[in-house]
C-alpha cells in the first residue's frame, strides 16, 4: 500500500478529477479499520490489508452513504475504486469532507446537554428511514451474518460465543414493526462538530444496516459516555427498555467478530500490524467474562 502524496494524487485523479498531482495528504484515522486520509478538499477511505472489518469493500460504505443522502448529515460519495490495480494498491472511496472536527468525550466540559440533544436529533432523523423488512427479520438476517463471520474468522471454536448466539436466537424480539436504517457505530467519536451542539456530520458508515433502532440507542449507551441517548428528548421516538436490553447484548456479541477478524488477518499473513493481536487478545478476554448471561 503506497500512501505517498504522488501515489494518492494519481490514484484519486484516475477516478475523480480536481486533485493535485502531489496533494497535501493528512492521515486522519485514529482506529484500526479503514485508513482515512484528508486529500486536499476531499476524504479518501482506503481499505487496509486485513483488519477488524474484513472483508473490506468501499462499495458497501458508498451504498450506505447514497441511501441516507438528504436524510443524514453524512458525506457524499464522489467516486469508488473497488480494485487494487491503482497507484495506492488498495481499494478506496472518495467522499466529501464534513465541516467541523471530531472531539474526544474528555475534550468537552461545557454545553454537554447541547451536544447530546444534537446527536439525539441526528439519530432520530436517521431512524425515520424505514427498511423493507420487519425488526424480527432484520435481527435474524444479522445473526446469520454474525455467525457466518464467526465461522470464517475465529481461530478456534469459542463455546461462550456460540452459546450467546443461541441465546440471542432463542430470545429474539418478535417485533413485526418496520426495521429502520441504523448507523451501526453511532457514538461521539464518529461525529464532527462545528461548535457546541452544532453537528457537522455523522461519519464512518461501513457498519450501517437495516435493523432495530434500539441497537443504535444501546450502542450510544455503551460507547458514547455522557453523550448517550437515555430518553426521548431530541431523539423523538419511543424507547423500549426491554428491547434495549436485548439490543445491548446483541451489539456486544456481534462486536466480538471484529477481534476475531483482526486475529485471522494476522494469522493469514495479510497484516503485520501488532495492534491486531492486541485487539484479538482483548476480545478473547472480554468474551470469557462478558457472556455469562448466555448460559444463565
Amino acid at each position: 500500500m503506497d500512501l505517498s502524496s504522488p501515489a494518492v494524487g494519481r490514484a484519486v485523479s484516475e477516478v475523480f478529477g480536481g486533485v493535485d498531482a502531489s496533494p497535501r495528504v493528512e492521515r486522519l484515522d485514529r482506529g484500526f479499520s479503514w485508513v482515512t486520509l484528508g486529500v486536499d478538499d476531499v476524504i479518501v477511505r482506503v481499505a487496509p490489508r486485513g483488519g477488524p472489518l474484513d472483508p473490506y469493500d468501499p462499495e458497501v460504505e458508498a451504498a450506505n452513504l447514497r441511501r441516507v443522502e438528504g436524510i443524514a448529515a453524512a458525506p457524499r460519495v464522489l467516486a469508488v475504486q473497488p480494485e487494487t490495480d491503482n497507484p495506492i494498491g488498495r481499494p478506496f472511496g472518495v467522499h466529501t469532507r464534513m465541516p467541523g472536527q471530531v472531539l474526544r468525550l474528555g475534550d468537552v466540559a461545557e454545553h454537554r446537554s447541547e451536544y447530546v440533544a444534537a446527536a439525539a436529533r441526528a439519530l432520530g432523523k436517521l431512524h425515520r428511514l424505514s427498511a423493507p423488512m420487519t425488526v424480527a427479520e432484520a435481527y435474524e438476517a444479522e445473526l446469520d451474518r454474525t455467525e457466518a463471520a464467526y465461522r470464517r474468522a475465529a481461530p478456534d471454536r469459542h463455546l461462550k460465543f456460540e452459546a450467546a448466539l443461541m441465546w440471542l436466537r432463542a430470545h429474539r424480539p418478535d417485533c413485526d414493526g418496520p426495521a429502520v436504517w441504523c448507523h451501526g457505530d453511532f457514538r461521539f467519536a464518529n461525529l464532527s462538530w462545528i461548535g457546541p451542539g452544532q453537528l457537522g456530520g455523522v461519519l464512518d458508515w461501513e457498519r450501517a444496516w437495516p435493523g432495530d433502532p434500539m441497537c443504535d440507542v444501546a450502542f450510544t449507551r455503551r460507547f458514547s459516555g455522557w453523550c448517550a441517548i437515555n430518553d426521548t428528548a431530541g431523539y423523538g421516538h419511543p424507547l423500549d427498555e426491554e428491547r434495549l436490553a436485548y439490543a445491548a447484548r446483541f451489539e456486544r456479541v456481534r462486536s466480538f467478530t471484529a477481534s476475531m477478524r483482526a486475529v485471522r488477518a494476522w494469522l493469514d499473513g495479510r497484516s503485520d500490524d501488532p495492534r491486531l493481536l492486541t485487539i484479538g487478545r482483548r476480545g478473547e478476554e472480554a468474551m470469557k467474562t462478558e457472556l455469562d448471561w448466555a448460559s444463565a
